[in-house]
């Protein structure tokens, strides 16, 4: 099978498409956890039993041993990860990623070059960039490496893509999980099931840290193939379509990025004031308030804040200086820009230093998401 022949997916059901969004409970990760540990130290105490009674092993039966010991050794880390996953002990960290580095990094790690898969050819995949933890995003790009690599029968074909509405990347994998001899007339695909022996605790691993991520995990599954494929909610763009990582109006932990951060607001209405502090309010935000563009270049003398926002009434030259005056001051801090009217909102541009905008009637809804978000990608 070759890129050319990417199989195209079979029609998921609803009750699979519902059954893949729900974490897995751990009755599941127990059921898996002894299923996938008794085989090898079965395995391992018959090998223990037969050197007891002769009182020698040759080199492959020690060998064997070794590997089996290890199989059972890494059921038990792996169960380690999820319990720290399902406990919710993982303290993110969101900042933006290139996810296409990612994924060629660790398609590339020599510990995960499996025989199921040949860099003979070269990879060329879509450029995508989306807002997450690093260490999450890349723990779960080994996991899908990891349990692809382990259940292929077939060289694994790997594939990244950008959606254009919503604006998603997703990245897909495609392997034979029987022999391809093995398979139906022509490796056709044949109709869609759901193949239990692909549910491993790799597959439990994957599917939990897909969910602290942020990534919707969908397997679809045939009698001879199957193919998964990680949507990517939290894609950066020129707006705000698609960047839902922050759960745009219910940000939740990710708000913790603007925690003790310093906010300048340039507004001159009080009305205007008491909306910026409704929407950035239960969270530990410092926010100072200046009626002026004279006073907001006074207090940035003393130092540029985090984030700063104006009502679009003051955009002028000399607020165009204070700007680009601090951009290159403080080249992380988020700009945002009060539309008179409107409830809507883009992010800003990162080449040309645009400000992020969103409407007077959507301050209560995106403001502080917004915050986030630009804070984030600007990093």
């Amino acid at each position: 099978m070759t890129r050319a022949d990417f199989i195209a997916p079979q029609p998921i059901s609803t009750a699979q498409l519902a059954a893949q969004r729900a974490t897995p409970t751990l009755d599941d990760v127990v059921e898996r956890i002894a299923a996938e540990v008794s085989a090898p130290l079965t395995a391992a105490l018959a090998r223990v039993h037969t050197l007891a009674s002769s009182g020698r092993i040759d080199r492959p039966s020690l060998r064997a041993l070794q590997d089996e010991i290890d199989g059972a050794r890494r059921v038990g880390l792996l169960g380690q990860q999820i319990a720290r996953f399902a406990r919710g002990q993982i303290q993110q960290s969101i900042e933006r990623l290139d996810l296409t580095a990612l994924l060629t990094q660790v398609l590339a790690e020599p510990s995960r070059r499996m025989p199921s898969w040949s860099d003979d050819e070269p990879r060329s995949f879509a450029s995508a960039e989306v807002i997450g933890d690093a260490s999450l995003v890349y723990a779960l790009l080994q996991a899908t490496v990891d349990w692809s690599a382990a259940l292929a029968r077939s060289k694994v074909e790997w594939r990244m893509d950008m959606l254009s509405w919503p604006v998603q990347a997703q990245i897909s994998c495609q392997f034979f999980h029987q022999p391809i001899d093995l398979a139906g007339p022509g490796g056709k695909p044949a109709v869609a099931t759901h193949v239990a022996q692909l549910d491993s605790l790799d597959w439990l691993l994957l599917r939990y840290t897909a969910h602290m991520t942020g990534v919707f995990a969908c397997r679809e599954d045939d009698a001879n193939h199957t193919t998964l494929t990680l949507k990517f909610l939290h894609t950066v763009n020129d707006t705000l379509e698609g960047v839902s990582a922050v759960d745009l109006g219910a940000v939740g932990s990710n708000a913790s990025l603007v925690a003790g951060s310093q906010v300048l607001v340039l507004a001159a209405r009080r009305d205007m004031r008491l909306r910026v502090r409704e929407a950035m309010s239960g969270h530990e935000i410092c926010i100072d308030y200046v009626p002026s563009v004279v006073e907001a270049q006074h207090y940035c003398d003393d130092g540029a804040p985090d984030v700063l926002i104006y009502e679009s009434s003051f955009d002028s030259t000399a607020l165009q200086a204070l700007r680009a005056q601090l951009e290159k001051r403080a080249p992380g801090m988020a700009q945002i820009e009060i539309l008179p009217a409107g409830n809507g909102c883009d992010m800003g541009g990162q080449a040309d230093s645009t400000a992020a905008r969103v409407g007077v009637d959507g301050l209560r809804q995106w403001l502080l998401s917004l915050a986030v978000l630009e804070l984030a990608r600007r990093r």
